[in-house]
């Protein structure tokens, strides 16, 4: 077996570290079966899979021989493992009598799968985790105080109407107060108070013409589960207000609780930095009492520097016998988190403590193994338990929370779904097109209807053509902040925050790196087609002397690709190059707290250009353009979850480029990554706790 395993090896069918775990099974006396899973079980971790069904195995297998021209049916009769042919149960059943799988092994199967053992174990913390709700004491007058943090505020709903009367006033209410769909109102009445009110004030009597029963806020009802559960999960689309929800949420908590111990994490130092300055942003415009404004915790940090990294270790400084000093844990970006590090963190919390989870479900998976967010909001759709949902209703007045027919009442009552995006606009061509690509529903047809039928749409074919009407939205793009390099004044800072922000209003999103469609070219298209207009000049260099290929330019855009805790720098961060008053090139980004930094060149951590990045590099971030390039080829990482990411930065204007037959394809390609934290939600099992916290200890 370890001789085909190697083959397979020198073949480019397997890594170097699948075959070398066969071989330490093999060391430790596994069967040929046990030995050929251990392989796959390596494999699929490094897809980012938790763990290996069984029924994976003969699947895997048959891939390995088609690919090696070896006959299945042989291979298994000359390897004496022919019960892969016939059923999984007698595959299961000789995986389980193998010394090397078990509780105290380094392999153990657990739902039918098989696992490393460590990460079943981590698995199985979270959900002992996210199940274990401490005890909350609420306030008498919460609903007063949720009344008016999430008072309906009618200016957007009038601005809107006054540009346009003719629209429909069901619809304009159903996209502004939250009306339910099909809900029964004296529409004339309405219409009256509208052709009467001379200013958005004038609509307050919308209040009682469409009441709180005829109402759904989910950021109002977020935020009451949030009060009334101790761990919880609110998860929404771009723009959905998770950030702003949260943040009233926290005033109400500190009124209540003016001692309590907030932290603010998120899973990269870009993604801390953005939920600082969002904080930054909701604080000035949250109507509420100095003294609490004052407890408000201000800076978001990462989740590796809030456990305490430890140097040349997996390990970190707080754990589970060191818990970390907090009584509410904010988490932002969850889904960016893999399985490994969302246990450590839940290890380390202690056991009174709050936990809210936000993140965007649909969005990409973390780039290392597992899709937690995912799998925890897989009960986000089943509806409350008849106990949870008339809490909800009394504390927000939406009586149509208690109309639902809950599935898996036990998570399900952890969880709330933000649906409303005020990013785009629901109704927008982006929108839909969101919305359709999400139901699985976004073929060719549905593609190019929504890009004919609404104007902040726009499709060109990725070919050579479709380049030459890219360079033209290049030279439109970027053209507002080249034409004003020139400029020196003696607080260049303010004049590179403006450019900045010229600069993020326009980008270009590619799924890969390499390839005609990928970062590199096109970022090399930007630079020529920008010089070839005079708005740039890339010919007159400055070489960095500690980056032998990096050279640098007047109006280059730069994105750090590697943390720089001391510099303050960290990965995803974006800055421009540009003359100080010296007329020495400097860098220039803008900080969390919104001011602006600059560094010598040779300083920063490793960087690379960007006016085209990854939709990877992409998550958290909003442009006011957003092009999204996809390669001429399928290619696998091109996955619905991708498509949904890059395009939902868009805020008013999304064009493709690409051959719409692929894309659809790509669209009905969900990604899937094995696990069993789902089964392990549904089926919490307590009695594991002690050993689980016991075997991550060892």
């Amino acid at each position: 077996m370890l001789t085909q395993l190697k083959q397979w090896k020198e073949q480019g069918l397997l890594r170097s570290i699948d075959y070398h775990f066969a071989a330490f099974m093999a060391e430790m006396g596994a069967d040929k079966l046990t030995q050929l899973s251990a392989a796959f079980c390596s494999e699929y971790l490094g897809l980012g899979h938790i763990c290996l069904p069984v029924e994976e195995i003969i699947i895997r297998l048959n891939d390995k021989c088609s690919l090696s021209e070896l006959d299945l049916q042989g291979f298994c009769r000359e390897h004496d493992m022919e019960c892969l042919l016939q059923n999984n149960f007698e595959a299961h059943a000789l995986l389980s009598s193998s010394i090397c799988v078990g509780d105290n092994a380094p392999l153990c199967l657990q739902f039918n799968a098989l696992y490393l053992t460590r990460y079943a174990l981590f698995e199985q913390l979270i959900a002992d985790k996210l199940l274990d709700q401490p005890k909350l004491s609420l306030g008498s007058d919460i609903k007063v105080e949720l009344d008016v943090l999430f008072a309906t505020n009618y200016t957007y709903l009038w601005q809107d109407w006054c540009r346009d009367p003719r629209q429909p006033l069901p619809l304009l209410c159903e996209k502004y107060i939250d009306l339910l769909p099909g809900s029964t109102v004296d529409w004339v009445g309405v219409e009256q108070l509208f052709s009467q009110a001379e200013n958005a004030q004038d609509l307050q009597p919308l209040g009682s013409l469409i009441p709180e029963n005829k109402r759904c806020n989910w950021q109002k009802v977020s935020a009451a589960l949030a009060l009334t559960t101790a761990r919880c999960v609110i998860s929404g689309g771009p723009g959905t207000g998770k950030t702003t929800t949260v943040t009233k949420l926290l005033a109400l908590l500190l009124k209540f609780q003016p001692t309590l111990l907030i932290k603010l994490v998120a899973p990269t130092g870009k993604a801390a930095a953005r939920l600082t300055e969002s904080i930054t942003h909701a604080l000035v415009e949250l109507n509420i009492e100095p003294g609490i404004k004052d407890k408000m915790p201000k800076v978001a940090t990462t989740i590796h520097r809030l456990l305490g990294v430890k140097a040349n270790s997996n390990h970190f400084r707080f754990n589970q016998d060191e818990k970390l000093n907090v009584d509410l844990l904010v988490v932002d970006e969850a889904s960016m988190v893999d399985l490994p590090l969302m246990a450590k963190l839940l290890m380390a919390l202690p056991d009174h403590a709050r936990l809210i989870l936000l993140g965007d479900k649909d969005q990409l998976a973390s780039v290392e193994a597992g899709a937690v967010l995912g799998d925890i909001c897989h009960f986000i759709e089943s509806g409350y338990s008849a106990k949870k949902a008339q809490l909800l209703a009394d504390l927000t007045g939406y009586t149509s929370l208690t109309k639902t027919a809950p599935r898996s009442p036990n998570m399900a009552d952890n969880l709330c779904l933000l649906r409303k995006s005020y990013r785009f606009d629901q109704y927008s061509g982006i929108g839909y097109l969101a919305k359709a690509i999400n139901s699985g529903r976004a073929n060719s047809k549905k593609v190019m209807a929504l890009c004919d039928d609404y104007n902040d749409l726009q499709h060109y074919p990725n070919t050579e053509l479709g380049k030459k009407e890219l360079a033209a939205l290049v030279l439109e793009g970027y053209r507002p902040y080249l034409q004003n390099l020139s400029t020196i004044t003696v607080d260049n800072r303010n004049l590179a925050g403006q450019l900045l922000k010229q600069f993020n209003q326009f980008k270009i999103l590619c799924a890969t790196r390499e390839g005609e469609w990928g970062v590199k070219c096109l970022n090399k298209l930007c630079e020529t087609v920008l010089e070839k207009a005079g708005l740039l000049t890339t010919g007159q260099v400055h070489k960095d002397p500690q980056h032998a290929y990096v050279y640098w330019y007047v109006g280059r855009p730069v994105m750090i690709t590697q943390n720089n805790y001391h510099l303050g720098l960290y990965n995803g961060d974006i800055g421009l190059c540009l003359l100080d008053e010296s007329l020495q090139l400097r860098v220039y980004f803008q900080m969390p707290d919104a001011s602006i930094a600059d560094f010598q060149p040779s300083r920063l951590p490793n960087h690379e250009t960007v006016f085209a990045m990854t939709v990877h590099k992409s998550q958290g971030s909003e442009f006011e353009h957003t092009v999204l390039a996809l390669p001429e080829n399928h290619v696998s990482v091109v996955s619905r979850e991708l498509i949904y990411t890059a395009i939902t930065r868009a805020k008013k204007q999304l064009t493709l480029f690409a051959d719409l037959s692929l894309m659809a394809s790509a669209m009905r390609h969900k990604t899937k990554r094995f696990s069993r934290l789902v089964e392990r939600l549904k089926s919490p099992s307590v009695t594991l706790a002690e050993k689980v916290k016991q075997k991550i200890k060892e």
